[in-house]
């Protein structure tokens, strides 16, 4: 659990990064056991963001490094800048959805070609609450990608 003067650290350590940086932000730090949850808000989150989220993939894990060797706390750091994460996973919820929906019409199975894990393991978890499709991940790399089915 993150205390009061771990929190200040934290706190200091990301504005510290993104001054370093060169970057304006604003944030608001939620915690929750051992997680933190790291909202950004910022007029440049384009650059922050990057490619398909690997720009904010790395300022995590940069940030998770960072703040790890200042405290000693056991804990996992979750940043999203402008809601770009939840409005990815609010989208990939959706097409879950109506991926499984359109393979029980069909009764013909279809693949999701997705490039990171963080969205198979959305895809695969938002599925698991349904009885009437499976789901597996196939091939390797970037050439992974996750398969629905139609229940047996």
């Amino acid at each position: 659990m993150i205390n009061q003067e771990e929190l200040k650290i934290i706190e200091s350590s990301i504005t510290e990064f993104f001054n370093k940086a060169g970057f304006s932000v604003e944030f608001e730090i939620k915690t929750e056991e051992d997680l933190l949850t790291v909202n950004i808000k910022t007029s440049e989150a384009n650059n922050l963001i990057g490619k398909q989220g690997l720009v904010l993939a790395d300022i995590q894990l940069i940030l998770r490094k960072v703040i790890k060797k200042k405290i000693k706390e056991d804990f996992y750091i979750n940043i999203d800048i402008d809601n770009y994460k939840k409005n990815k996973e609010d989208y990939l919820k959706d097409l879950a959805w109506n991926i499984a929906d359109e393979v029980l019409k069909t009764g013909k199975e279809k693949e999701i070609p997705l490039v990171s894990s963080f969205d198979r393991r959305i895809i695969h978890i938002e599925l698991e609450q349904r009885n009437d499709v499976f789901t597996e991940s196939i091939g390797e790399g970037e050439e992974r990608k996750i398969v629905v089915r139609p229940a047996k």
